[in-house]
């Protein structure tokens, strides 16, 4: 079974996100899909949804690119995950004004966590403005102490990332495409790229081990019934 359709509170977890991004505003939603998307199709039903397929399981970043022939350069893209359903409508419509206002060319969702654990290390510039972010194989001891890690989740405008995008190379150690070095690329090019500091930290929780499956159940428990 696809990890998005793992279900929490008898829903799978990428309707959720589903209903984050139409609770922010979105007009359109894109699922990228890949292996198993006979099953993700039928269980989220058409319901307005668009697909993207990812031919070849090749990284973030490439899962991105296969939406290139679904958008126009003057489109408003937000990525979002599809097993993170903590995130809320309020949180992407943020993320979005963020970008706007500050005239940045992309914003990320961020969080400071006690334990950053495997997360990608957010290394600042000053002010909200990141230089780069580091995954964790990669980091100096310096930036392992860092605690401000990123959560996958962008805003940008499309025509102003995707030759950015094109130009990502694989990883050396897997021959993935990493939506991460889309940083490194606009921040190549002079532009500016911020940071969205999360004010609950929790909304950029995944699901990648049973225990993160059980805290996402609990959580979304609490914001439903609204206990502990």
């Amino acid at each position: 079974m696809p990890k998005v359709l793992l279900e929490v509170c008898g829903r799978p977890l990428v309707a959720y996100v589903v209903d984050a991004a139409r609770a922010a505003g979105a007009e359109r939603v894109i699922i990228v899909v890949g292996q198993g998307q006979d099953q993700v199709r039928h269980a989220v039903g058409s319901n307005g949804l668009e697909f993207a397929v990812q031919v070849d399981q090749r990284g973030t970043a490439d899962a991105l690119l296969a939406c290139r022939d679904r958008l126009r350069d003057e489109d408003e893209v937000v990525v979002l995950y599809g097993d993170a359903p903590l995130i809320t409508g309020r949180t992407v419509r943020r993320l979005c004004a963020t970008r706007a206002e500050t005239g940045a060319d992309v914003a990320v969702f961020t969080a400071r966590l006690t334990d950053p654990a495997d997360y990608g290390r957010v290394i600042r510039l000053g002010g909200d403005d990141i230089d780069r972010i580091v995954e964790k194989r990669d980091a100096t001891e310096a930036e392992l102490m860092v605690n401000e890690v990123n959560s996958g989740l962008y805003s940008f405008c499309w025509g102003r990332v995707r030759s950015a995008l094109e130009r990502i190379k694989p990883s050396p150690g897997t021959g993935e495409y990493y939506l991460t070095d889309l940083v490194q690329e606009i921040r190549a090019e002079g532009g500016r790229v911020v940071a969205v500091l999360a004010e609950d930290p929790n909304e950029m929780l995944g699901a990648n081990t049973p225990e993160e499956l059980a805290r996402i159940e609990a959580e979304l428990g609490r914001r439903r019934f609204g206990s502990g």
